[in-house]
Parts: C-alpha cells; sequence; structure tokens
C-alpha cells in the first residue's frame, strides 16, 4: 500500500521570484543637478510691469465705453431708462475697478499677507 502523497505543482506556483535589490552608484563630484541661472532682465520686467497695467486699466475702461455707447446711441437709454442705467454703472464700474485692482496686484506679485 504505497500512496504517492506528493503534491502536483505547476511551475508557476512552485517558486516564487527573489526580490533583487540593485544598488544605484550615487552622483561623484560634479555630477550632481544644478538648476539653471535666473539672470536679472530688467528692461523685460519694466516693460511686462507697463503691459500688466495697461492691461488691469483697460477692464474698467473697456466697461465704461460700453455704458458710454449703450447710452449715446440709444435715446431711449438716455430719456426713459436713466433711473436704471445709473446705479448699473455705479455698481459694475466699481466691480470692475475692483476686479483690475486685484488681478493687478496678482499679476505684479504684490498681494498677499505684508509683514
Amino acid at each position: 500500500m504505497s500512496a504517492d502523497t506528493t503534491p502536483n505543482t505547476t511551475p508557476e506556483t512552485q517558486a516564487a521570484p527573489e526580490k533583487v535589490y540593485v544598488k544605484i552608484p550615487k552622483a561623484g563630484p560634479g555630477q550632481g543637478y544644478h538648476a539653471p541661472k535666473n539672470y536679472q532682465q530688467p528692461l523685460l520686467d519694466s516693460l511686462s510691469k507697463i503691459i500688466i497695467v495697461l492691461l488691469c486699466a483697460s477692464i474698467p475702461l473697456a466697461t465704461g465705453l460700453i455704458f458710454g455707447m449703450i447710452l449715446g446711441f440709444s435715446a431711449t437709454s438716455r430719456t426713459q431708462f436713466l433711473w436704471l442705467w445709473i446705479p448699473m454703472i455705479i455698481l459694475i464700474e466699481s466691480i470692475a475697478i475692483l476686479v483690475a485692482i486685484g488681478i493687478g496686484r496678482e499679476a505684479l506679485g504684490t498681494a498677499g499677507v505684508r509683514h
């Protein structure tokens, strides 16, 4: 009475792959990462600040121009709906001025907490 008690194993479950650790060599002298230099460009910085200020100034000017065109070319708006246009102009222009100031501060890098 002999019975074969060895389990039937397949090649997939027979041996688990071994973990292999590969040592990565450290960088030697002169081989480390160096960030590129940031050179100052005063002319380009001044030009970008001027463009930012002009773009931010154009926000309330554009809304004012739109309201001026509406009131200038529509006699009905001037005569019958002026009670509606005046508060709307004040409200939207004040919002446009505050948005222009906020965008300008963000773009120029002066926004945030000051110590």
